[in-house]
């Protein structure tokens, strides 16, 4: 059966915000399962822990500073 984490465990292995997380989990970069809350309460992800592993594996997460640094080397003038 599938290991689950909450979003901000997520957050703290991949060193993103939470927002960052909810954003990847929308948008597929990463396995989730979303509970819809009981009346008007909010529901909550929970993510997959294969998923964050494999994510953390196969991607390298750059800071806008790192990828302008890269972007200067790579030119003469």
């Amino acid at each position: 059966m599938a290991e689950f984490i909450t979003t901000n465990q997520a957050a703290k292995k991949l060193c993103v915000s939470v927002e960052t997380i909810y954003n990847m989990l929308r948008d597929g970069r990463l396995g989730g399962r979303y509970s819809k809350g009981a009346g008007k309460t909010k529901g909550s992800w929970l993510v997959s822990v294969e998923s964050v592993e494999l994510f953390k594996k196969h991607t390298t997460i750059k800071s806008i500073y790192q990828l302008k640094e890269e972007s200067i080397q790579g030119t003469l003038f």
